[in-house]
């Protein structure tokens, strides 16, 4: 049997703007004309598959190795903060065991590019409000006969994010973060067309300084809906997953960031179960 004929694994991975999944502090905007460089490199795998909540026993194993590369722009405009950004992925999928044949595809996923404008910015309370509409264009590798393990998901998206940060006494912040993801047809997977219906992810986070340049976050997601659907026939059901992730960001000095973060699906109601490692550099000039 094709792994198609199971749920849609493929098309439940995590897209690249959710590798790229802001981390604490994320939204805090960066002076007028900063920019930044930032690289990820992740590890990500799946010794577990759910259809409806309920494990799906003697399905293949999934690896993801990826990397990011992602730059961004602060300017002022009209007033406000405004952030440019282009996120460019990179990933090697594999299913394997179980007596299922390897598959395997690599290659340069989805371009995401995003302009977020801060519309209330107050360094004196800490206080930050901010709006990012991404626009995801269907560039990346992509073969139908192998569509769960494309790097590309052949169609657009569009993604609009709202982001709430306030400081907490001297050293920590609290943050909330709604997302919000509407999908355009595939019209090759394996061969037919694939509708994916909105899909919505809330996110909580939690930061401290361990030292003036030095601290450690949490961040919980929740993600639901993403329906699929081919002919009118649910081949996915709605997603209902929560994720926890805990992540060590240490400043080199004034223009070198490193962070290190540990994410584990907890809950999971369609396709795969994940947890993995992601080391990020940032570079800012």
């Amino acid at each position: 049997m094709s792994w198609k004929g199971w749920t849609c694994v493929g098309l439940l991975l995590a897209s690249s703007a959710s590798w790229a999944d802001p981390s604490a502090r994320d939204w805090i905007p960066a002076p007028a004309g900063t920019n930044i460089i930032a690289g990820y490199l992740g590890y990500q795998k799946a010794n577990r598959m759910y259809e409806d909540g309920r494990r799906v026993q003697g399905a293949p194993k999934l690896d993801v190795q990826y990397g990011i590369y992602r730059q961004m722009h602060y300017r002022e405009l009209a007033g406000k903060t405004v952030q440019y950004e282009v996120i460019v992925p990179v990933s090697r999928a594999t299913l394997k065991g179980n007596g299922f044949p390897k598959d395997r595809l690599s290659g340069v996923g989805d371009v995401n590019i995003g302009a977020a404008v801060w519309l209330y910015n107050n360094d004196e309370t800490r206080t930050y409000f901010a709006w990012e509409p991404f626009l995801v264009l269907p560039t990346g590798r992509y073969r139908g006969s192998q569509a769960d393990v494309s790097p590309g998901e052949n169609r657009w998206s569009l993604i609009q994010d709202f982001a709430f940060v306030k400081g907490i006494g001297k050293s920590s912040y609290i943050e909330g973060m709604a997302e919000f993801e509407v999908f355009g047809k595939n019209t090759n997977y394996y061969g037919q067309t694939l509708k994916k219906n909105p899909a919505m992810r809330l996110m909580a986070f939690a930061s401290t300084d361990l030292s003036p340049s030095t601290y450690v976050g949490l961040r919980y997601r929740y993600e639901t809906g993403g329906k699929e659907k081919i002919h009118g026939q649910k081949v996915a059901g709605s997603a209902n997953d929560h994720q926890i992730a805990a992540e060590l960001t240490h400043q080199l000095n004034d223009q070198h960031q490193l962070q290190l973060q540990y994410a584990h699906d907890i809950k999971v109601r369609n396709g795969p179960k994940f947890n993995g490692v992601q080391l990020r550099y940032a570079f800012l000039f």
